[in-house]
This record gives C-alpha cells, structure tokens and sequence, in this order.
C-alpha cells in the first residue's frame, strides 16, 4: 500500500463495516489518510478565514460610514439642543420629540476602586464592617471525602475514555 487512497474510493458502505487495521501497513496508510484529511481541513478553514476577513473589512466600513452620518447629525441635535429651552430633571436635562428624546445628562461623580488598597485601608483603620466575608468551598479538600458523593449541588459525571491519534 505504497499510494494514499481515498476509503470511499476502495470500500463500499458495506466493505467499510468490515474494514479492519489488522498490520503496520495497514495503519500507517490510515495515519496518512488521517494526515491527509486535516490538512484538507486546515486549507478549507484557512480559505473560509479570510473570507471572514474581507467580509469584517466590508462590516467595519459599512459601519464606520453609518456613524459618520449618525455622529454629524447628533452634532447638529446638540446645537439645536442648546439653543432651545429644555426641562431641568434630577440628573438631566430633556427635550421631547415625536420620534424621540434630546437627553444631556448632568456631571456626576463615579468611582474607580481597588479592592485590595480598600480592603487594607478599612483593615489598618479598624473599620472590619465595611467588609464583606464571602464563603467557598474547598473543592481539593472536599472531593478527597467519603460523603463527597452525597452533598446536594454535586453530581458525579462520568468522563468516558477517549481514543487520539497524534
């Protein structure tokens, strides 16, 4: 078996339910097979990749052209807006239209945190009530007990074996 050969090409659907590796031969011609399928593959995968590509290119342009449009008009809204009288709210100020709303929010304040720096400031500060205890599990411990099978929320799945060839 010096040539590659398609298996449809040599068996029928009825010699492929026979069909059996029985020697070295025999396998290194189906490693080929193999071989030669996900190489095929990958240049299938490749070819519909940069299609994919060229078709996000298209999208991105598209898009950008739309919110060039969008962007201007919104700039002429903000103009308008702030040549007329709108209503004061809390946390805004609104101008109703009949297709929809001109909306221009009020500053407010938000804060970027880090956990750990405030963790240890309301630690240093004795100020323990500002912090939250979250409990977890200990899986590594747990999962080496007797009664693991037991608890609800658990349920055991039953990974089969798994053939590969590399």
């Amino acid at each position: 078996m010096n040539d590659v050969y398609e298996l449809e090409d040599i068996c029928s659907e009825e010699q492929k339910e026979e069909f059996r590796i029985l020697n070295d031969s025999t396998a290194d011609w189906a490693l080929k097979i193999i071989q030669k399928e996900k190489a095929e593959v990958e240049r299938l995968a490749n070819a519909i990749d940069e299609q994919i590509e060229v078709l996000k290119l298209k999208k991105q342009r598209i898009a950008d052209s739309l919110n060039n449009k969008i962007g201007f008009l919104q700039g002429k809204l903000f103009e308008y807006f702030n040549s007329i009288e709108p209503k004061e709210l809390k946390t805004c100020y609104k101008y109703v239209l009949p297709s929809g709303e001109l909306v221009y929010k009020k500053e407010t304040v938000k804060y970027e945190r880090d956990d750990e720096k405030i963790i240890q400031w309301l630690t240093d500060n004795n100020k323990m009530e500002y912090i939250k205890v979250k409990p977890s599990v200990d899986w590594q411990e747990l999962r080496k007990t007797d009664f693991v099978d037991n608890i609800d929320g658990i349920t055991k799945l039953k990974v089969p074996m798994m053939f590969e060839v590399k």
